[in-house]
């Protein structure tokens, strides 16, 4: 390393201004990195790019340089350009021979610029966060960038400048060097985002080097040179000027230097704190990705998905500074358009917030905005100010600006100190670490009671644990609060106290949450969620899970996994499989009963036993319990009756631990199962009025939480006591529930219009139930509409019908594990029905011949 640049780092010193220096950067780029890594995979590839690495170091080190970035290449400076040159040729070489031994092909572009840079060095505290150490800039960087960009595999571009004075010292490369170089001028070209066109040189060696012009593309369009023409000398000024005037006409008409388009994703950095004053810290960033997330043109990357991309690059996200170099590279892996990165610093005793644009792919600021304020308490209003500014600078329409864009002082508080508690929280929850999340969400809300965004949090921890009344009087609190909320989060928030109160009404809020805002998982992943739990509507809900798997959700596991299951009811198996093993490499814990569902419905069993062996306890009986229905379920698919009421026995003593509510649904999964497995109607009725009895105890001291699935259990048993032949018991357990309300959901329309028509096949009225159970079939109707609507066409002397309801119900078997009945209630009823509706079939296709008898329903399975 040189004097020179020893002074340069040593001379300003931390936080003091350098002035310029005139000095040559350069910039490589491991060509196809991310192809490399998919065809050799994370580990190998890992191993040669860490050969790349200390090959590049110890040739920057001979060629005494200085390096200043690492991604996947480097960005290095130099004092002249003849040792930026002489390191290039030098690597270019090194690469093939690394890539001959190696039996790989590692290549790599070269840009070189030369001009004023402004160095200086980052305080001791930030590099301890991981800032570089010595931070350049100046325009030569992104022109250096874009000449890399430009450049093809193995190909070293310099600008004419560079390349003039490093062509002038070529006898510093050695007389054997220099005898291999050579030096190709491939014209003027220009670079968006630069002003002006630059002439470009390519140095390189024999069979090293293409020695081809580079490729016009995107960033970079070559200035064809058909003015150059030795007669027509008169009129080549002329055409010239032209030409450069049109070019910069285009140039200056262009869009933004960022492409950036409605609905793209920005990552927003770590703040840069010049004040000293902790107190912003946490607070400035997460106050603008709350600013920016009102729009609905900008996409902000979820802090959580950002700490996941860091943990991939082998970082600590909790210490590790997203600054320029480490917030691109995240940007560049994420798919974001730009990083965002704030800084606020006292300038003369105001307090200045700004904000960097910045272009991953060459780390350049390309646009900045500030705003001034005296004083701590100016700095929300100056982040309101900043956010607007960036929004129209990356081209969101003014007018969108206005109307989307209220203070944060509104919509999350205007207390520095309650923010901050709050990014501590949220940082928390991100670790999963709810306990010490829910201690900050409630020292926000200490002090600033109406802090509604820590209470939506608090919410989301309180469901998690299984704790649905703590969670919905959150809700109903931030719903009370709902002025201190952005549009977005109003209306996720009156989507999730619907469901709570009124669950039949919340599926159309939810739909205008997921259609308003398509990129908002949280919205995409509950909205589905209910649509499947409230309405069985899983065609509907599986393209908003399609889009919530995306790899920018950094809860998109759990999304995987309800989309597999969605899959399963839909019979696409393939589909179905591949989500599950995705959902579990990208970190899913659960038990696998949906995952288990996707083999036993194509009587894989033995596959479908080894997953469910995988799985994982949540630790939370109401949850864990939820998942018994699947194993009951393949042992009734086995025919193995007396598994199934052995692991059914288990899981109602487990769940009696847990209370009537979950204790129930096992105790109405046996009533059902009773119908099927030679019990006799005498004693069915005994047992379906004995529960009827304490249904109805229950239910009439049940608040809203819970009250669709006792409805759902009490019109279940209507159906089940009309089928023993009970009409009056039936009628009265459906009187309990019929009527109509806000509350309820088409699932439970569904079921009450079953046990309707049930009740009229056995009052002798066949039609009539084939009338009612035909108008619920919506594609979304439950699969036991099917199993009734075979019994009343059977009834009806209809065969055909019946036939073709026997057909439908044995090639169902997906929506006979997964549909939701209330917590799969149903699953091992509908299994068992689906296996013997393939003798039924026999029947109805031997009445349609003929040829009687034939073998009777019940006791199929004994």
């Amino acid at each position: 390393m040189t004097a020179e640049i020893r002074q340069l780092e040593t001379t300003p010193g931390p936080g003091r201004m350098a002035t310029p220096q005139l000095r040559t950067l350069v910039v490589c780029d491991i060509a196809d990195s991310t192809a490399l890594v998919e065809r050799m995979g994370d580990q190998n590839a890992a191993n040669i790019i860490r050969k790349h690495d200390r090959l590049a170091r110890a040739l920057i080190e001979q060629h005494k340089g200085r390096e200043i970035d690492k991604t996947d290449g480097f960005l290095l400076l130099f004092d002249r350009p003849v040792q930026a040159a002489a390191f290039a040729l030098d690597y270019q070489r090194g690469l093939k021979h690394m890539s001959a031994a190696e039996g790989v092909v590692v290549r790599a572009r070269v840009g070189i610029h030369m001009g004023d840079v402004v160095i200086w060095e980052n305080a001791p505290e930030d590099v301890a966060r991981g800032a570089k150490p010595i931070e350049v800039e100046g325009l030569v960087k992104p022109v250096a960038a874009r000449l890399a960009q430009l450049a093809r595999p193995q190909q070293i571009l310099m600008s004419s400048a560079a390349a003039a004075i490093a062509h002038r010292a070529e006898g510093e490369l050695g007389v054997k060097a220099a005898e291999r170089v050579h030096w190709k001028d491939h014209g003027r070209y220009t670079f968006k985002g630069l002003p002006e066109a630059l002439e470009v040189v390519e140095v390189g060696e024999d069979d090293v080097a293409p020695l081809h012009a580079p490729k016009s593309g995107r960033t970079a369009k070559k200035i064809l040179p058909w003015w150059r023409r030795p007669l027509t000398l008169a009129a080549e000024a002329a055409v010239l000027a032209i030409g450069v005037g049109v070019g910069l006409w285009f140039l200056l008409q262009s869009p933004p230097t960022l492409a950036f388009t409605a609905r793209d994703w920005v990552v927003v950095g770590n703040v840069h704190n010049l004040t000293g004053d902790r107190v912003f810290d946490q607070s400035v960033d997460s106050a603008l990705r709350i600013s920016l997330e009102q729009s609905q043109y900008v996409n902000v990357l979820p802090e959580l998905s950002v700490q996941q991309t860091l943990q991939r690059m082998e970082l600590n996200p909790d210490k590790t500074d997203v600054n320029r170099a480490i917030g691109s590279q995240v940007a560049l892996r994420d798919g974001a358009r730009a990083l965002i990165l704030p800084t606020v610093a006292d300038v003369g005793g105001r307090v200045r917030v700004t904000a960097e644009v910045v272009d991953p792919n060459t780390q350049a600021t390309v646009y900045s905005v500030s705003a001034d304020g005296y004083g701590a308490q100016s700095v929300l209003p100056s982040l309101d100010s900043v956010s607007k500014q960036l929004r129209g600078k990356l081209g969101e329409a003014l007018a969108m600006v206005s109307k989307q864009s209220l203070p944060l002082a509104q919509v999350a508080t205007p207390d520095l100190n309650a923010l901050r508690a709050y990014s501590l929280g949220e940082r928390f929850y991100n670790r999963a670490d709810l306990k010490n999340a829910e201690s900050y969400f409630k020292a926000a809300l200490l002090i600033d009671p109406h802090f509604a965004l820590s209470r939506v949090y608090l919410a989301a921890i309180y469901e998690g644990e299984d704790r649905p009344r703590k969670a919905q009087q959150e809700i109903l609190a931030a719903q009370a609060d709902h002025n201190r909320l952005s549009a977005r989060d109003a209306l996720y928030v009156d989507a999730w106290a619907s469901s709570y109160s009124m669950p039949g009404k919340s599926l159309a809020k939810w739909r205008l949450l997921a259609t308003v805002y398509p990129d908002y998982f949280p919205g995409l992943a509950n909205g589905a969620y209910f649509m499947w739990t409230y309405g069985n509507q899983f065609r509907a809900a599986i393209p908003y899970l399609e889009r919530s798997v995306s790899p920018k959700n950094p809860h998109r596991a759990t999304s995987e996994y309800l989309l597999g299951a969605l899959y399963v009811e839909a019979g696409r198996y393939t589909d179905a499989l591949r989500v599950f093993s995705k959902s579990v490499s990208d970190g899913a814990h659960f038990q696998n009963d949906y995952y288990a569902s996707a083999y036993a419905a194509q009587h894989k069993f033995t596959s479908a036993r080894t997953i469910l062996d995988r799985g994982k306890a949540s630790g939370i009986t109401d949850f864990d319990l939820k998942d018994a229905s699947t194993p009951v379920a393949m042992a009734v698919d086995q025919g193995d009756w007396q598994k199934a009421e052995k692991l059914l026995k288990s899981a109602q003593s487990r769940a009696k631990l847990a209370g009537f509510r979950v204790l129930s649904r096992y105790e109405i999964m046996g009533l059902s199962l009773r119908a099927l497995d030679g019990t006799s109607a005498n004693q069915q009725i005994s047992e379906l009025t004995n529960y009827l009895g304490l249904e109805e105890k229950v239910l009439s001291n049940t608040s809203q939480i819970g009250r669709q699935e006792l409805k759902f259990q009490i019109a279940l048993i209507a159906y089940l006591a009309a089928h023993a032949g009970d009409v009056k018991l039936a009628t009265d357990a459906l009187n309990l529930v019929r009527a109509r309300s806000g509350e309820d959901t088409p699932v439970l329309d569904n079921m009450q219009g079953v046990a309707k028509a049930e009740i009229e096949l056995m009052a002798g009225h066949p039609l009539d139930a084939i009338a009612t159970l035909r108008a619920l079939i919506n594609g979304s109707e439950l699969f036991i509409t099917h199993v009734a609507l075979m019994d009343a066409e059977d009834g009806a002397g209809d065969y055909a019908g019946a036939l073709a309801e026997a057909h439908w119900l044995s090639s169902h078997r997906g929506r006979a594990y997964m549909e939701s009945n209330s917590n799969q209630i149903l699953a091992p009823f509908n299994i068992a029905e689906s296996n013997l509706a393939l003798s039924r079939a026999k029947n109805f296709s031997s009445d349609l011949h003929g040829v009687p008898p034939r073998e009777g329903r019940s006791g199929a399975f004994m």
